[in-house]
């Protein structure tokens, strides 16, 4: 979480104290509080990709890591949901994403080998992307597809705006035409879910 946000919540939280100070007696899960924790869960973006473009990296090294951390997660996911998951729409775009994201992580070290200097790829889950696997392991039914296609949507916007920073600005021209590529099976793999959700 970046040092803007942490501030916002910290904000937050003091004017909710002030605010509520004479009722702090009340039961905190009456409708009211849960449409003010709703809303702030809107400000701060809680149900939201990422969309801070200025903590998207554009070094090489950084992309090329970030981008292999979201095709491991893909990858780890549908595994999980073609495993878990009784739906036939859920279990056939779960056993895409593993083709598709496979797909990417073998391009994505080709072009990491052609940057200049040369880069090494080693997929890594950061602590977030754990997280996200360990709630969709906690699942089940149709709320374990509620959860994978929630998480899908998410990442995969998140996902799409650091390729889309990385056209923009990046610095190693195969990274670049990797990211180019990547968008359009990116946008795809949004479809599918709206499809799905529908």
């Amino acid at each position: 979480m970046s040092s803007k946000t942490l501030m916002l919540v910290a904000a937050l939280a003091l004017a909710a104290a002030a605010c509520n100070g004479a009722d702090a007696g009340n039961d905190l899960s009456t409708d009211a509080n849960l449409a003010d924790d709703a809303a702030v869960n809107d400000v701060l973006g809680g149900d939201q990709p990422r969309n801070d473009a200025a903590d998207l990296p554009i070094d090489a090294a950084g992309f090329a890591n970030a981008v292999a951390a979201f095709d491991l997660y893909e990858i780890e996911s549908a595994r999980l949901a073609a495993s878990k998951t009784g739906t036939p729409a859920v279990k056939a775009f779960a056993q895409h994403l593993v083709t598709d994201h496979e797909k990417s992580s073998a391009e994505l070290k080709a072009a990491a080998a052609k940057a200049s200097p040369p880069l090494t790829v080693t997929p890594a889950l950061d602590s977030e992307k754990q997280a996200l696997l360990g709630q969709l392991k906690a699942a089940n039914g149709p709320d374990f597809d509620r959860r994978f296609i929630d998480q899908q949507t998410n990442t995969h916007q998140q996902a799409l705006l650091l390729l889309r920073n990385y056209v923009g600005g990046g610095q190693s021209q195969p990274l670049k035409d990797f990211a180019s590529k990547a968008i359009t099976a990116v946008e795809g793999h949004l479809e599918h879910l709206n499809s799905i959700r529908q």
